[in-house]
């Protein structure tokens, strides 16, 4: 059973939850006693898989068995529910831990949030930073980026901008994420925006967003996100296309000025209004600009 669990545990990794729920009934039929080690690792294979409604299956089966179900086993329930946006069995299940006595560790809010923040419940997503102070657990950036992105979904612009400045305040440190993330909220906000883009930029987080060479201008906007990527074209147009090509001869020699969409030139990024992407945007901006679009191959 051990070798089994291990097993599954490799393919949960490697994005196989397939062979991962394959195993775990060989076993099962092969009449050997289940562990909970094993019940924890095809879960995990299984929420990974997106396959949510199995993984909370094989929690509910292993209540009805009175196993001793731990933190890691509501760890990948919790994040089963994230990927099915079930928020209300997330927040029962958080109940239930504070029932059984579980002490919650700052993964498990972790994956309560990002719950909230892909079911759009940014109020939900601030009680449990309250609730996370109540009960002696610290908040780390991964906390902070999900209540940002929960406003930025919510279109609470404000709140997500004072979550930003926060993180100073209490020493959490920002990293890429957190700039995407308050990008996204604020970025109808466009000086605020701007002037968060350039402090991203001064830390090194887009240092390769604009390559600017003798022939060829480039935006890459691949790890940006929606909110990101607009504020980085508005910026590479006035701060440093315009400045560039104010010498004629070095507009004489441009070919071509490209802007890459990066993944969400073939797909959105997430669940998002309307079909949103980054080159459904970026077009927007373009054609408010009077500027023609020559679509390049993948």
């Amino acid at each position: 059973v051990i070798a089994y669990s291990a097993a599954i545990s490799a393919l949960s990794k490697g994005q196989q939850w397939e062979k991962a729920w394959e195993l775990f009934c060989e076993i099962e039929q092969s009449g050997k006693k289940l562990s909970v080690v094993t019940y924890n690792a095809t879960m995990t294979a299984l929420e990974k898989g997106l396959q949510w409604e199995r993984a909370l299956d094989l929690f509910d089966e292993m209540k009805y068995k009175n196993m001793p179900v731990t933190v890691v086993s509501y760890g990948s329930a919790i994040s089963a529910c994230e990927k099915g946006y079930q928020w209300r069995q997330c927040l029962e299940y958080l109940d239930e831990m504070t029932e059984r006595k579980i002490a919650k560790n700052v993964i498990i809010f972790g994956a309560a949030m990002s719950c909230m923040e892909k079911a759009c419940r940014a109020d939900i997503a601030f009680q449990l930073m309250e609730r996370m102070n109540l009960e002696g657990v610290r908040p780390n950036v991964h906390i902070f980026n999900s209540a940002i992105s929960a406003c930025a979904r919510c279109k609470l612009w404000r709140k997500g901008f004072e979550l930003f400045k926060e993180m100073d305040k209490v020493g959490v440190k920002r990293d890429v994420v957190t700039y995407n993330a308050v990008l996204d909220a604020v970025c109808s906000q466009v000086d605020l925006a701007e002037q968060i883009f350039r402090e991203g930029v001064g830390r090194g987080f887009y240092a390769k967003v604009s390559r600017l060479g003798t022939q060829w201008l480039e935006l890459d906007l691949h790890f940006l996100s929606l909110g990101g990527g607009e504020t980085a074209l508005r910026w590479w147009f006035e701060k440093c296309l315009v400045p560039y090509l104010g010498d004629s001869k070095e507009l004489a020699s441009v070919k071509s000025i490209d802007i890459v969409t990066g993944y969400g030139k073939t797909r959105a990024r997430g669940a998002r209004k309307g079909d949103d992407s980054m080159r459904k945007r970026v077009r927007a901006m373009l054609s408010f600009m009077n500027i023609c679009e020559v679509v390049q191959p993948n």
